[in-house]
């Protein structure tokens, strides 16, 4: 996952408090639709359980990827 799409969602989850809910209870699956991730990424997101929005971007920033630089 790029570190852009980590930001945003981390970004919605501290300013949007259903966003944060849905997060934390494992019902985000359509909240995600609006960050344009593919299926591993929206069901890496989805496997993260978490008691509060802090483990759950501590997970989240493991899921960091790389951007790739095409030579």
């Amino acid at each position: 996952m790029s570190k852009l799409k980590l930001n945003a969602i981390a970004t919605q989850a501290l300013l949007d408090n259903e966003f944060k809910a849905a997060l934390l209870n494992g019902e985000v699956k359509d909240h995600l639709r609006a960050f344009e991730l593919n299926e591993e990424e929206v069901a890496a997101v989805m496997s993260i359980q978490a008691m509060d929005l802090d483990q759950f971007i501590r997970h989240l920033s493991g899921l960091i990827q790389p951007n790739v630089v095409a030579a």
